[in-house]
């Protein structure tokens, strides 16, 4: 997971167009059965820019390794208020 991490800081523009919300490694788990053990919550301007960040070709070379790292494999955008 520390390699997906390493990689997906950059290719999430993670510090410089996404701001971290929430870094939780406690989430807890109140309905469902696809929650993992961690949730980040990210920040775009847009949700143009979010959609970008996840489709972007960076993005999606370094995701193969949390589906390795990971059992959990769940991602959203959602518009903000």
């Amino acid at each position: 997971y520390k390699e997906y991490q390493k990689g997906a800081v950059p290719s999430l523009g993670i510090g410089s167009t996404a701001k971290v919300v929430a870094f939780d490694t406690e989430t807890l788990q109140v309905e469902g059965e696809n929650a993992g053990h961690q949730t980040v919550v990210l920040e775009y301007p847009t949700i143009e820019g979010a959609r970008a960040a996840s489709d972007s070709e960076a993005c999606q070379a370094v995701l193969p390794l949390r589906f390795q790292a990971t059992s959990k494999r769940f991602g959203l955008i959602v518009k903000g208020a």
